[in-house]
Formats: C-alpha cells, sequence, structure tokens
C-alpha cells in the first residue's frame, strides 16, 4: 500500500484503515437500503431515491468543511476531469439505485440485495478492461465462485415447475429481480471506477481526508442539480411529497453520508476493486436487517447461493 504510506504517513496502519473504512460503508448501505424499501412504499422509485441524494447534501457539506478547518487545508481547484467522472458517477449512481428501489418492490429485500452484490465481479471485469484494476488468478476463481452462487440465489427465487401457464407467469416474473439486479450492478461498477478517477484527478497535493470529501460533495451535487431538474419537470407533485416524512428522509440522508463519506475514503487509498469486494460485508448486514426488520424468511436454495457467495468473495479478498 505504497500509495497509502506516502500520501498521510502513517504507514502500516493504513494497510488496513481502508478494510475498515470498507467495513463501515457496507453497513450504512444496508441501513440505507432498507430505509428506501421503506420510502418506497410511500414515494415513487425515482424521488425514494432522489431524497438518497438531496437529504444527504447537508452532511456531506459539514464534513467536507470540517475536514478543512481540521487539516488547515484550502478547497482544491475545480477542474476538468473531476467534474466529467463525477457527472458519469453521479449519473450511474442514480440509475442504480432506481433500479435497486424498484427490485425491492418485485424480490425479497435480502436476496435482492445480493444479487447486486455482482457489483464486485463487475466492477473488477469492466476495471481490469478499461482502466488499471488487475485480477490475480485467485480473483478468477473467486469471480466464477461468486457469480455461481448468484445463479442458485436466483433458482431460489422460481417457485414453480413448467407447464403451468400461471406458474410460468410467477417464473418470468420471478426473472426480474435478477435482471434489475445484475443491471444495477453493471451501473455500479462504472460508479466506482468513475469516482475513483476522479478522486486521482484532484490536486495531489491536497490530503487524502480532503480529496474523498471534496470528490464526494462535488458527485453529490451534480447529482442532486441534475436529477432534481428532471423530477421537477417530470414529477413534481411527487417530489413535494417526500417532505412529508421528513424523520425517514433524514435517516437515509444521514446513512447514505457517512456510506459515502467512507466509501470515498476508502477509494482514495487503494483501487476500486478491492473496497467493492470487502464491502460484501454488507451481506451479513443486510440478513440482519432482513431477519429482525423486516421479517423475511431465506429458502434453503437461497441460503445454500448465500454461501456459495460468501465463499468467493473471501476468494475475492485473498486475491
Amino acid at each position: 500500500m505504497a500509495y497509502c504510506q506516502s500520501t498521510l504517513g502513517f504507514g502500516g496502519f493504513l494497510d488496513s484503515i481502508w478494510i475498515w473504512a470498507s467495513v463501515s460503508a457496507a453497513f450504512f448501505q444496508a441501513l440505507r437500503y432498507a430505509g428506501l424499501k421503506v420510502l418506497n412504499q410511500r414515494l415513487s422509485a425515482p424521488v425514494t431515491t432522489y431524497v438518497r441524494i438531496v437529504f444527504t447534501l447537508p452532511f456531506l457539506i459539514v464534513y467536507l468543511i470540517a475536514i478543512l478547518w481540521w487539516t488547515g487545508e484550502s478547497l482544491p481547484p475545480l477542474n476538468r476531469s473531476l467534474l466529467i467522472y463525477s457527472s458519469i458517477a453521479a449519473l450511474a449512481q442514480f440509475t442504480g439505485t432506481v433500479l435497486v428501489v424498484r427490485m425491492f418492490a418485485l424480490g425479497n429485500f435480502a436476496v435482492a440485495t445480493l444479487i447486486i452484490k455482482a457489483d464486485v465481479i463487475m466492477t473488477a471485469l469492466i476495471g481490469t478492461a478499461f482502466f488499471s484494476e488487475a485480477i490475480t488468478p485467485i480473483g478468477w476463481v473467486a469471480i466464477i465462485v461468486t457469480m455461481l452462487g448468484v445463479v442458485v440465489v436466483s433458482s431460489g427465487r422460481t417457485p414453480a415447475p413448467a407447464g403451468d401457464t400461471a406458474a410460468s407467469g410467477r417464473r418470468a416474473s420471478s426473472t426480474a429481480p435478477v435482471v434489475l439486479g445484475l443491471s444495477a450492478a453493471m451501473i455500479y461498477a462504472l460508479s466506482y471506477l468513475s469516482l475513483r478517477e476522479g478522486i486521482l484527478a484532484i490536486d495531489p497535493a491536497a490530503g487524502t481526508l480532503v480529496r474523498a470529501a471534496y470528490a464526494v460533495l462535488v458527485m453529490t451535487a451534480i447529482s442532486a442539480a441534475m436529477v432534481g431538474a428532471y423530477l421537477l419537470a417530470r414529477e413534481p407533485r411527487e417530489l413535494a411529497r417526500m417532505f412529508l416524512f421528513p424523520r425517514l428522509c433524514w435517516f437515509i440522508g444521514a446513512a447514505s453520508a457517512i456510506a459515502s463519506i467512507t466509501w470515498f475514503f476508502a477509494t482514495a487509498l487503494t483501487n476500486a476493486s478491492y473496497v467493492a469486494a470487502v464491502a460484501q460485508v454488507q451481506i451479513v448486514f443486510t440478513l440482519l436487517l432482513s431477519f429482525f426488520y423486516f421479517g423475511e424468511r431465506i429458502r434453503a436454495l437461497e441460503i445454500a447461493g448465500i454461501a456459495i457467495i460468501v465463499s468467493g468473495l473471501a476468494l475475492f479478498r485473498m486475491a
């Protein structure tokens, strides 16, 4: 982790701090998804997604001001590369979250979230092909194992045998969460890689904390402006309704802010594939929320698929 050491100078301590930041991001992502699932029962998917953006922004502004005050650094200059990569990441994050919210309305909360976790595979594949990510032989094994787990989990969502018309309809509808989940995973992978490039585009003279805080604020502000303008034109009445649920909206905003801050910090320290891989611990948090809060039951085949996915992710972290 030469990059970490040269950036902050804390040596071996920072070899693991990005892991804890990734775990923290995973925990608060699970809380955010739980809040989004509840809010989506009252608001449309696009507006529910926008809540995650607009109610996060105040927390990020306060955080950046606090970091600048604590470090004594000045705000880095805004450059074109940061704006371009932040715009790509912002659009991808919004699109991915819309798909996730829609998927929650169609399937089990825990299993749906597990399918999204294919983003680590997508990040590795896209990052290797078009960015600077590298995959080791163990990493390729992890990809195969994890994909097998996704297939098994997906099979657990297909209830009835072929031949029955009604059952066939149910089977077709059961594939929709899988398609949405894998699509969201690919889009999220693009956002991870873009935000990593955006962070690296910031003046290297700035410290890691400042670069991460600045990047997450820029991306969220761009997203708030882009998506806000779209919803104001398409769903103005629904957009106004989000203020009817202030506690839930601020909860989602706070959880999302902490998740974003810790994710950007970890991504500033190491490559996007590693952060996405360690963040798969969100599976554990999601299952706990699914069982204790939503009262959802996981089928035996789904449990088997989860075990395979976890095995693959363990291998990925060793890569």
